[in-house]
């Protein structure tokens, strides 16, 4: 297996891991590590609150501080759907992400705080990110937001699902989706592919990982059946532009890599960027090596066209 040469010593420090063997473990750890959803200088960062067939889904909103100079037009709004293999982490683990789209593209971003697996098997995480696009859009100028601009995206299993509300919002005609953003997309649960097959190593995200991700989210239900498994899915026509970001050293290569080919065989446009030896969350586990710098400028920048807005990448 290849890997970036400047990846290697993030490689050789990293431990064996397995976050599924041990969720409640995994969930402090990440909690650890991730942003704390706190306002500062350049993001404004709120939590709401809203029912969804009678029970609450947390939301949190975050928008750009403005000069109050600056025009009120409504912003391009993000629907960012965090990762973590279907049972971990919350709008905080994606807290950084979220603030830098507010802040580098003046956008608003929405980041629901879905139920996690094994609690809650499907449909109820994707039923949760489908009711946070349909709110951005019920509610586009409460929140000041653009409806003609919102766009959807997510990494790993917040792609999945991101895919999935792409999918769901095409057959429900809406709410329309601008653009859409899959990192290192976790689609398909019968890792059938070579790189499926490949990539066992246990320091990394492996087979065994993403199979146990997919069996503690279906749990029994049926992944040909609604919106479960993107992969699956035999129609993908009709879908928005989209930008894919596969890991080269990833079991879910080659998925990502079908899927795109797929996408645009069915008449979309599709932006694919695979970046050589780096494995799964590559640009978290090692953000300053030049690949990760190179790979996040690129979908930053094409986001920034994707939505309407300018990235700071432009410049």
């Amino acid at each position: 297996m290849f890997l970036d040469p400047e990846f290697l010593p993030v490689y050789e420090a990293l431990p064996e891991m397995d976050v599924f063997a041990d969720v409640q473990g995994a969930r402090v750890a990440l909690a650890a590590a991730s942003g704390d959803g706190k306002s500062d200088g350049e993001v404004n960062v709120e939590d709401r609150e809203i029912r969804v067939d009678g029970r609450a889904l947390s939301l949190r909103l975050y928008t750009p501080v403005t000069p109050a100079s600056r025009s009120a037009a409504p912003l391009p709004v993000a629907v960012w759907i965090h990762g973590g293999g279907f049972v971990l982490g919350g709008p905080n683990a994606e807290d950084a992400t979220c603030r830098r789209l507010a802040a580098e593209l003046g956008i608003a971003v929405v980041a629901p705080d879905y139920r996690l697996a094994p609690e809650n098997r499907y449909p109820a995480a994707f039923d949760d990110c489908y009711a946070a696009l349909r709110w951005v859009a019920d509610e586009a100028d409460a929140l000041g937001v653009d409806v003609a601009r919102v766009a959807l995206g997510g990494h790993s299993a917040g792609a999945a699902l991101a895919a999935a509300v792409a999918l769901a919002a095409r057959d429900r005609r809406g709410p329309g989706i601008r653009y859409l953003y899959l990192g290192y997309p976790v689609l398909d649960d019968r890792l059938e592919t070579g790189s499926a097959r490949a990539i066992t190593d246990p320091k990394l995200f492996n087979r065994q990982g993403a199979a146990a991700g997919w069996e503690l989210y279906l749990q029994g239900s049926d992944p040909e059946a609604g919106y479960a498994v993107p992969g699956r899915a035999k129609d993908l026509g009709d879908l928005p532009p989209t930008y894919i970001l596969v890991d080269g050293a990833d079991p879910v290569r080659d998925e990502a890599l079908e899927f795109a080919a797929r996408l645009s065989a069915a008449g979309n446009s599709v932006e694919l960027h695979l970046v050589p030896g780096v494995p799964h969350m590559f640009d978290v586990l090692a953000p300053d090596i030049r690949a990760s710098r190179r790979a996040v400028a690129a979908w930053t920048t094409a986001f920034a066209h994707g939505i309407g807005a300018t990235s700071d990448h432009d410049q």
